[in-house]
């Protein structure tokens, strides 16, 4: 009796090893299959008019978050800066912010862009 005792034992304590094995591994498979979204590198909008740097943000699946400032060096409605910069790696989907030189009052850009960055 205590021969059979001593296999059960080690068998349950190797289906109990299993077990745990098989939920670790498949919870690193799905980890792995949710974290590989697809990176793009972020494309220089700095120069561009608003409207050619959202339509260039979206061709790369990327958002725009617009922050307008002043500087009266520069023309109106023209990126001045961009955070992250261009050639940077990020994830499809990342929101890309531009400064903005106070833009020029294009009522349906500022509205597709408020509505790509929620």
């Amino acid at each position: 009796m205590g021969f059979v005792r001593f296999i059960w034992t080690i068998t349950r304590r190797l289906l109990i090893f299993l077990v745990l094995l098989l939920t670790f591994l498949s919870s690193v498979l799905v980890a792995l299959y949710f974290s590989r979204t697809k990176e793009v590198p972020v494309p220089k909008l700095v120069g561009r008019s608003a409207k050619d740097a959202l339509i260039l943000a979206r061709q790369h699946g990327l958002k725009v978050e617009v922050i307008e400032v002043s500087d009266e060096k520069e023309k109106l409605g023209v990126v001045l800066r961009q955070d992250p910069k261009a050639g940077m790696i990020v994830k499809k989907g990342f929101t890309v912010r531009i400064y903005l030189n106070k833009a020029n009052g294009d009522l349906l850009l500022r509205k597709e862009v408020k509505e790509d960055s929620l």
